[in-house]
């Protein structure tokens, strides 16, 4: 479950604010119009054929903490999870299985049991336990701690260690997501003897962390490096780290990125931002995978007290988006226009359910004649729309631009509110910096592949991405169902009849479900495609191509 707004970086520079006109920035793909090809994306790479001495894996900014508990963006989430597993762990295709939990079991539906995996040990040699277990998930539930991952456990009762090798989570309410958070940041276990003894220190460059993934950190120096070594005695053998030594590297600019892919001064990255793309695809050194992910670009509505508390409204909005222009000039092709509201990427389990629902809903079809005729029903005409915007952030600006060119041309009285680079995230985090906007954009993703995941955030009451007090109790008793059904096609058919009220609500209006984007240079390959890289040890896969 999501907890906090987080931005990635979509560059549409080459098509300024045309969405009415359509834009032609980039040549898509060979694939850009097929839906059934992008849906169907490979998660993997091909499988390395040796191991390599290091590499170096770039990152669009640096880390801040190695804290899973207050980790919530790309690089942190990157970086924790190449070092450190899970009690479940979310595989390629967007499954979940065993990680340091061997086996896990809901007892009754409201005590969830879990095995720990014997013969585990920390970087330090020490042997994994069931009290750095519950240590570990306690630490998420601890509000001196300001951790993300709070709400994830409303319907925690206790967590108890039974005995040396099982802990019991007893809940409130049956709670079948919370499998789902165990595979993501907020089931990182970390040795609880290193975290006390480091205290405040923790997860910074003085106090580091300590866990028992495939790769141990060996040095950490901010605004330069942080060096991962192969961690010899890693307890799974089938992902046995193959490059010996990962340095990440923060690299804002996607020039400069793109000269350092190029020139074989940077081996990898799964890049959020896709203004280099196209030259990324042209380059011979570097090879460009697409692969499934979670993620889809919204407009928020963040003030419902306003013009866009007419639902009319936000539909009108949806209608006149030219999103195919859009996903041409922003993803070179490579993203699905919505027909509900969160990527294919999410389907985790009933995928068969969910992609007939996928084939059953309407396209949005852009209708700038049906969009004015809603404004005018709703009697918006000339109201005004405040939309956030940074000029700071070409990528933000330009997304913005093109909603505000949109707006105008239905009728609103569209204004932009511009902020600086730094202040941008607040809107996500601060309800006074969102006080006189009404929407903002972003590029958003749950923390594993179930819709709801990143639903459930933004529609249910208390949701900590619902900015806007948006209801709908027909939609959270929906969600409520699913959350509490142990049945997977039981669970999707709540989810699918959620999103058909998302989809007709709009309490954020979806722009695009682009793929993921791996380079890597062509002397790489092993690493997946797929957006698991977020919450699992994929790195540990890449190696010598043959």
């Amino acid at each position: 479950m999501m907890t906090k707004g987080r931005i990635r970086a979509i560059a549409v520079a080459a098509c300024v604010a045309t969405m009415l006109t359509g834009c032609s920035g980039r040549i898509p793909t060979s694939s850009s119009n097929d839906s059934a090809s992008l849906i169907n994306l490979s998660p993997n790479t091909p499988a390395a054929s040796g191991g390599v001495d290091s590499a170096t894996w770039a990152l669009y900014r640096d880390p801040t903490t190695l804290d899973p508990a207050t980790a919530f963006d790309y690089p942190e989430n990157t970086v924790i999870a190449t070092m450190c597993d899970a009690l479940l762990r979310q595989k390629p295709d967007g499954s979940i299985a065993s990680g340091l939990a061997s086996e896990y079991r809901y007892r009754t539906p409201t005590a969830l049991a879990l095995t720990i995996r014997p013969g585990v040990t920390f970087w330090d040699g020490k042997p994994l336990t069931a009290d750095d277990v519950v240590f570990s998930l306690e630490r998420n539930r601890d509000p001196k701690l300001g951790g993300f991952y709070g709400k994830v456990f409303d319907r925690v009762s206790t967590i108890t260690a039974e005995d040396a090798k099982t802990v019991l989570i007893t809940l409130t309410q049956p709670d079948y997501w919370l499998t789902g958070e165990l595979s993501a940041m907020p089931g990182i276990v970390v040795e609880k003897a290193f975290a006390q003894q480091q205290g405040q220190k923790f997860g910074t460059p003085d106090g580091g962390t300590m866990c028992t993934g495939p790769y141990r950190l060996a040095k950490w120096t901010p605004g330069e490096s942080l060096k991962l070594a192969a961690n010899s005695a890693y307890w799974d053998s089938t992902l046995t780290p193959l490059t010996k030594n990962i340095a990440f590297k923060g690299i804002p600019d996607a020039a400069t990125l793109t000269t350092g892919l190029t020139t074989g001064e940077i081996d990898g990255s799964w890049i959020t931002d896709t203004s280099n793309l196209s030259q990324l695809q042209r380059t011979s050194t570097v090879s460009v995978h697409s692969g499934p992910t979670l993620e889809t670009e919204f407009l928020i509505p963040s003030n419902l007290t306003g013009v866009l508390g007419d639902i009319r409204v936000r539909q009108a909005l949806s209608l006149a988006f030219d999103r195919r222009s859009f996903i041409n000039a922003a993803y070179a092709g490579n993203a699905l226009e919505p027909r509900l509201s969160t990527n294919p990427g999410t389907w985790g389990y009933a995928k068969d359910s969910f992609n007939a629902a996928w084939n059953a809903a309407p396209e949005v079809t852009r209708d700038l004649d049906r969009a004015k005729q809603l404004i005018r029903e709703a009697g918006a005409t000339g109201k005004p729309l405040v939309i956030g915007t940074s000029t700071g952030m070409a990528t933000v600006a330009t997304v913005s631009n093109a909603w505000l060119e949109v707006a105008t041309a239905i009728g609103l009285d569209a204004k932009l509110s511009n902020v600086s680079p730094e202040n941008y995230i607040n809107f996500f985090t601060d309800p006074k910096a969102r006080e006189g906007v009404d929407a903002f954009s972003t590029t958003t993703y749950g923390d594993y592949a179930d819709p709801a995941a990143l639903i459930s955030t933004y529609v249910l009451p208390g949701g900590n991405q619902n900015y806007s007090g948006y209801e709908n109790p027909a939609l959270t008793d929906l969600l409520n169902a699913a959350r509490a059904e142990a049945d997977p096609a039981a669970r999707a058919r709540d989810v699918i009849e959620a999103e058909k009220l998302v989809m007709h609500d709009l309490p954020w209006i979806p722009v695009a479900h682009p793929t993921s984007f791996l380079v890597l240079n062509n002397k790489l390959t092993g690493a997946p495609t797929s957006f698991c890289y977020m919450q699992s040890p994929a790195l540990a896969m890449l190696g010598a191509r043959g």
